[in-house]
């Protein structure tokens, strides 16, 4: 009968987010523009998509300086993932990543922003606040 390695020879391996557990892709950015250049098809925000194409946890491949988070008081620095629920606060015009194009972040379905929470990018739905994607470490 096979035994388990030790702790200490075990790799550590993604585990699918359904399970409870995070699993985290690597975030080569938008396929359909530059970042850093306005996108033609800005103000064409898909209607029509399909969720499954979205929800993805991914580490961003490049980083970017913005203006420093300042967190919501009473609130602590967490990992979101996607499916999960954010508050309506973090909706508000501070948070919301209105240039997300800037970052290399995919234009957003309708319905849906980018919202920053600490150095993560969150889509997330306006109507209800589920998260669609998440892309950490965007920001230092």
């Amino acid at each position: 009968m096979p035994q388990n390695p030790p702790a200490a020879q075990r790799q550590a391996q993604p585990r699918d987010h359904r399970q409870g557990n995070v699993r985290t892709e690597r975030y080569a950015g938008p396929r359909d523009y530059t970042p850093g250049q306005r996108p033609r098809n800005l103000d064409n925000r898909p209607r029509q998509f399909d969720a499954r194409d979205y929800r993805h946890n991914y580490q961003a491949e490049q980083r970017y300086h913005w203006r420093p988070y300042e967190r919501p008081r009473g609130w602590y620095q967490r990992r979101w993932v996607y499916g999960e629920v954010l508050p309506q606060f973090f909706w508000a015009p501070n948070y919301l990543i209105s240039d997300f194009w800037m970052f290399g972040l995919a234009i957003p379905p309708y319905g849906y922003e980018w919202v920053r929470y600490g150095d993560d990018a969150l889509l997330v739905s306006t109507y209800n606040g589920q998260i669609l994607q998440v892309v950490y470490g965007v920001f230092y």
